[in-house]
């Protein structure tokens, strides 16, 4: 999505295994460690018709039911297939016909809490020393649900709030349920505090809407106030022609920010703004 990540502390605890990449695409002798975040910024050099080497990451759409009605989302507009789940038997078959896999995505189009057997789905994937994480809406993230992730191993947890407020919230997510994920979060992260859990990572993210942008100072704050150390602001994919709902080209900021909108960001990166108790670490787009 075009993130500018900073290393930070934890992340030592969240490098996969040693793999490493000479910019021909040919593994040395000796491994270097491999961030299964930023896989690809391994691979260099000319790009072929044939790939050199099996794929080390897969996106997997675990389903494609989800339960808001995103106004930035094609599927709030029209099925644009049957809803439905993806099947252990084929979860399995795409898997195990990787066996170099390093870090594995278990999202696409709808929300993958929804999918009962996910957590079987994680804990099969790190019983094979993958990097695994998904992006969520969190709002079935109850305290079982919750649980069920952290013991089958989940590396990484995004939380998609897309807003600070309840009113933002609800114009662009489709549905009244702002408390709901913020109780949810809040909830999650003071379980993983009470136990000693650094996994999985929690983050939250605001996808970068020119009506939303101003609200980046309030939403790092309900970040920290919720025990998230980590936040993101994701670039808007939209459509050029035919475009629906608020996935339009003038609701984009990628390479198109107003001097105004760039202050907040940065103003925002560089703490100029009340800051809370709550220590965190915000991480943004490079969007200037």
């Amino acid at each position: 999505m075009g993130l500018g990540g900073v290393e930070d502390p934890e992340a030592a605890h969240r490098r996969h295994r040693g793999i490493a990449m000479s910019p021909s695409g040919e593994v040395p002798g000796t491994p270097a460690p491999f961030d299964p975040r930023r896989y690809h910024e391994s691979v260099t050099g000319d790009r072929t018709e044939v790939a050199r080497h099996p794929p080390v990451c897969l996106y997997l759409e675990v389903t494609n039911r989800c339960n808001l009605l995103c106004t930035t989302c094609p599927r709030t507009y029209e099925e644009l297939e049957p809803p439905a789940d993806m099947s252990w038997d084929l979860f399995v078959s795409i898997v195990d016909q990787v066996p170099d896999l390093a870090r594995a995505v278990l999202h696409g189009v709808g929300e993958p809490m929804l999918v009962a057997n996910l957590p079987q789905m994680v804990r099969y994937l790190k019983e094979r020393s993958v990097y695994v994480l998904f992006n969520t809406n969190g709002t079935v993230l109850s305290e079982r649900n919750g649980r069920a992730l952290i013991d089958a191993g989940l590396d990484e947890l995004r939380v998609s709030l897309d807003a600070s407020n309840r009113e933002s919230f609800k114009a662009i997510r489709g549905r009244d349920y702002f408390g709901r994920i913020i109780r949810n979060v809040r909830a999650f992260r003071e379980l993983q505090q009470r136990e000693g859990l650094t996994r999985p990572q929690v983050s939250v993210w605001l996808t970068g809407l020119r009506e939303t942008v101003e609200e980046l100072p309030a939403f790092v704050k309900v970040a920290a106030e919720i025990g998230v150390k980590e936040v993101y602001l994701q670039r808007l994919v939209f459509f050029a022609e035919s475009a629906i709902g608020k996935a339009r080209p003038d609701q984009a900021l990628f390479e198109r920010l107003t001097q105004e909108e760039a202050a907040v960001v940065v103003d925002v990166f560089h703490g100029q703004w009340p800051r809370p108790a709550v220590l965190y670490r915000a991480v943004f787009a490079a969007w200037l």
